[in-house]
């Protein structure tokens, strides 16, 4: 029987969640390269990204006149990617 998720710690969710973001962007890439056209369909469900983040699409700057600062993040979700996610959740499930 898996514990209950109360007694997990939030910084290894959080661990978790980006190994499977990371694991869905892997599985999103190798779809990319293994399936052939560029007009596919099934291709297209599975890789097409969905961008979000800030700065998008232009970074955020801070002009200090002496310095300047630039910065942003972007995040590109995919089917894969969430599929990654509930994977990787899954198995966490049954992590003790």
């Amino acid at each position: 029987m898996a514990p209950p998720l109360k007694d997990r710690k939030f910084g290894t969710l959080l661990l978790i969640v980006l190994v499977g973001i990371v694991m869905g962007a892997f599985m999103s890439a190798l779809v990319k390269v293994m399936l052939p056209g560029s007009d596919n369909v099934v291709k297209t469900f599975f890789t097409y990204a969905l961008p979000f983040g800030v700065g998008y699409p232009s970074p955020v700057v801070v002009d200090l006149m002496a310095i300047k600062f630039q910065f942003g993040f972007q995040f590109e979700f995919t089917m894969l990617s969430i599929l990654g996610v509930f994977l990787s959740l899954y198995f966490f499930r049954w992590y003790r």
